[in-house]
């Protein structure tokens, strides 16, 4: 596989994954039309057919040449052509799409990056997992992190707990697994190096460790749904709202860090000897 492809494909793989964990729907927009941006570039990078920068003519190269790509995936121009104008709305103006719109944004990144992958997969005589496992193992060190299995455990306790619920009165067992929140909600860990992200992927006590964060971020979502019913929301529309808990550590080396706050230190010293000269200037 050309460099310049497999390029393509990771970087929209990592916007993909960034527009799934977006608490914003214009952040998720944003990120998820850059994802399928970045995979047309690499398809048709494949057939040899310049990517232009211009992003609108770029999806009418892909309509041409792959429209049928596009067709067998359900995918209709209608659905690409509104996405497009929704970025473009999101980039240059302050609408904000509602969750729902979000939602099936996503999903259409979701088959349009399917498809391409398939497509580019039976290109290259491999299967789409294979490429799939290739890509993931870029971005997150591998296509399945050590924390899966946990939060799997918890979405089912929170199934079964939904259900007794639901025998003890309390609305019914199927609307109240149906409005489970870990039905809706996505956990990602992201890292760059390879260290790290062999501990995302495979060190079982940090898996453990994230499974804890993510039982707590749908408590997180129970308090917000139970605070908007307080505060007048009427029930349809109480479980309708977008949210996310992003945090983030930047490290350095030690000698960066060590620079830093040298360089630090000198501006602030050097502040203070211009702060006493002003004083005394000014015969204080």
């Amino acid at each position: 596989m050309k460099p310049e492809v497999k390029d393509r494909l990771i970087t929209g793989l990592a916007q993909y994954l960034s527009a799934q964990s977006a608490g914003s729907s214009r952040f998720a927009v944003a990120d998820g039309y850059l994802a399928i941006d970045n995979y047309f570039s690499a398809i048709l990078l494949i057939k040899g057919i310049d990517p232009t920068r211009n992003h609108r003519q770029k999806l009418d190269l892909m309509l041409e040449h792959f429209g049928n790509l596009m067709g067998k995936a359900e995918i209709s121009k209608n659905d690409l052509e509104k996405f497009y104008e929704c970025w473009q709305k999101v980039r240059y103006s302050s609408v904000i799409p509602t969750p729902n719109e979000t939602l099936n944004f996503l999903r259409l990144s979701y088959r349009v990056i399917s498809a391409i992958t398939q497509e580019i997969a039976y290109l290259y005589a491999k299967s789409a997992d294979e490429l799939e496992e290739e890509l993931y193992a870029e971005v997150l060190g591998s296509r399945w992190s050590s924390f899966e299995e946990e939060c799997r455990y918890i979405h089912e306790k929170w199934q079964q707990e939904a259900e007794i619920q639901g025998e003890m009165g309390y609305g019914s067992k199927l609307g109240n697994k149906m409005l489970n929140p870990s039905n809706f909600c996505e956990i990602r860990v992201l890292a760059d190096d390879p260290v790290t992200k062999d501990i995302l992927a495979n060190d079982s006590e940090f898996g453990s460790d994230v499974a804890k964060f993510y039982q707590s971020f749908l408590n997180l979502v129970v308090q917000v749904q139970n605070t908007r019913h307080k505060r007048g929301i009427e029930p349809n529309e109480v479980p309708n709202f977008m949210l996310s808990l992003r945090m983030r550590y930047h490290g350095q080396s030690l000698k960066e860090i060590a620079e830093d706050w040298g360089k630090m230190l000198v501006n602030a010293f050097k502040q203070l000897k211009e702060s006493n000269k002003g004083s005394n200037d000014n015969g204080v």
